[in-house]
Order: C-alpha cells, then sequence, then structure tokens
C-alpha cells in the first residue's frame, strides 16, 4: 500500500472519529460540524467509482422555529476504476422553512471546481409533507 493511500485512508478515519463525537455529543442541530459522506457507483456488477466528500459546516436558525440554514465546504475525493484519482473543492448551502403546519420546502445550492474544466453548479429544491 503506498503512503498517499495510507495517509488518506489515516485522514479519513480521524474525520470520521471527530464527526462521530460531534454526531453524539451535541444534542442541538446548530452551530459547528464535521462529516463525511461517501458514495460508490456500480453499473451491473461493474464498479465504477467511490467518491469522498469531507465537509466542515455551520447550521443554525433564524429566530425560535424558523428558517433553519447551512453551509459547508470541504474537499470532494473522486477514486476511479482504473484511473486517475481527483481532488476538487466542494460548497454547499440551503435553506428549509415551514410552509404549513405539514408542509415544508427546502432550496440549496452546490458549487463544486473542476481541475481544468469547468465548474459544477446545482440548484436543489424540495417540499416534504409530515404526517
Amino acid at each position: 500500500m503506498s503512503c498517499e493511500i495510507l495517509i488518506t485512508i489515516m485522514n479519513i478515519k480521524s474525520i470520521l472519529a471527530v464527526a462521530a463525537v460531534a454526531a453524539f455529543s451535541s444534542p442541538v442541530l446548530a452551530g459547528p460540524y464535521v462529516g463525511v459522506d461517501t458514495k460508490s457507483k456500480f453499473t451491473g456488477n461493474n464498479y465504477g467509482s467511490t467518491e469522498f466528500t469531507g465537509k466542515i459546516g455551520y447550521a443554525g436558525a433564524f429566530g425560535e422555529g424558523g428558517t433553519k440554514y447551512f453551509v459547508e465546504g470541504g474537499p470532494h475525493i473522486t477514486v476511479a476504476d482504473g484511473g486517475d484519482d481527483t481532488t476538487e473543492l466542494r460548497i454547499n448551502t440551503g435553506l428549509a422553512f415551514a410552509l404549513t403546519d405539514s408542509v415544508g420546502a427546502k432550496i440549496g445550492g452546490k458549487f463544486t471546481s473542476n481541475e481544468g474544466g469547468d465548474n459544477k453548479y446545482e440548484f436543489l429544491t424540495g417540499i416534504k409533507y409530515s404526517f
């Protein structure tokens, strides 16, 4: 195993440990946080890639029971099957708010750098009905 891969694995384990401590030590979902997301892609039984997204962020609300917000950023690493690994910067932000007692809405945006190419942008919206 190469030194770079070992260091990356050790960094990911450290981030996971901090995320676990942060998640279980804070009873409130407001304030700073850290986390890691992973996503592996397959087509049929052929492995394509795995993505790791490390994030440091801040979440809160405007007023008591008001609109919730978050902003987060960090590295986005793609490990492709048989290809080169890439590391980009990802920044996410969003708002969530109540439309009625049972219906909520959310809106967000995402920016991902793209070394040697055009940057990637996403605009996200959603509605949720709670029973």
